[in-house]
């Protein structure tokens, strides 16, 4: 990664892409490569130049922001991407974990915390709270776990798998990444998953975020 974090910027609505543009600015770590008024756009973009970092809009026309983060998979382009959007919707919320995203968070975020998240992102972390309020003001989560007893510790190995899923890895990524085959991997996986009491990927990165463990 460069000095600077270079970003392109992916929104439809000319005056939200406009502010963040100036907001981008302001930010000496932050160069603005490139905008793209939805993904498709995007994509012939990034034929040109590639950045370190995605910023999209979640809904757009002919191409939306998952659809985006699933056009560079298949392309096999490793571009994190992260995701905006205007309504704090646990659906939509699933839907990015679902389709790869990197990072997730509500235009009202402050200035600040969206450049902490694209560095966080850069780095090869995650952004991935689908607002950036406290846990308990999310009462969507908290319900869907409250009946849910406190999970069994996960070993280190675990934890690192937990963490690399909630990155939007596959298994045979994270295998790579390891060390691993990737059916030690999905053993892993389902360790992860029968100790958290859930049944999928997702719950696992929802409940994750609900314990505080990423």
């Amino acid at each position: 990664m460069s000095e600077k974090i270079k970003v392109l910027l992916v929104e439809d609505q000319q005056l939200v892409r406009e502010g963040l543009k100036g907001l981008l600015a302001l930010h000496e770590e932050v160069l603005l490569i490139g905008e793209a008024a939805d993904g498709a756009e995007a994509l012939e973009k990034l034929a040109e130049d590639q950045p370190d970092v995605i910023l999209s809009d979640m809904r757009m026309p002919r191409l939306d922001g998952t659809g985006l983060i699933r056009a560079l998979a298949a392309r096999a382009w490793k571009i994190p991407v992260v995701l905006l959007t205007t309504f704090d919707d646990a659906e939509a919320f699933d839907e990015a974990v679902r389709a790869g995203a990197k990072g997730f968070l509500l235009k009202a975020i402050s200035p600040d915390t969206l450049v902490q998240a694209l560095k966080d992102v850069a780095a090869g972390g995650t952004a991935l709270r689908p607002s950036l309020t406290e846990r308990m003001e999310r009462p969507s989560v908290e319900r869907a776990f409250s009946a849910t007893p406190q999970p069994d510790p996960l070993s280190p190995k675990e934890l690192q798998v937990l963490r690399l899923v909630a990155s939007g890895r596959s298994n045979t990524e994270i295998a790579a990444l390891l060390g691993n085959s990737e059916g030690v991997i999905k053993n892993h996986c389902s360790a992860v998953f029968s100790k958290m009491g859930v049944r999928d990927r997702t719950q696992a990165v929802l409940r994750a975020i609900d314990l505080g463990w990423i």
